[in-house]
């Protein structure tokens, strides 16, 4: 999804929200954020990210928390 919002510039106004899907198996299958997304979402001008708290998978945790506030995104658990 990320990559096809390259062609979309959003100027620092798009925030990306990974939620579980309603069918999702919560022991298996859950969304998975990192550093990765992270450089993602600032190449395509998205300000932070928004997760919910226990149902996420979280990668490279301190590499990504640091690569945040050195570029001026957020983290958000709900």
């Amino acid at each position: 999804m990320l990559k096809k919002c390259q062609s979309k510039k959003f100027e620092k106004d798009g925030v990306l929200v990974k939620f579980p899907k309603k069918k999702q198996d919560y022991r298996i299958d859950l969304p998975t954020v990192g550093l990765k997304t992270l450089k993602q979402c600032k190449s395509v001008g998205l300000k932070g990210i928004v997760l919910k708290n226990k149902q996420n998978v979280f990668l490279e945790k301190k590499k990504s928390i640091s690569f945040a506030n050195e570029n001026r995104m957020f983290i958000k658990v709900l």
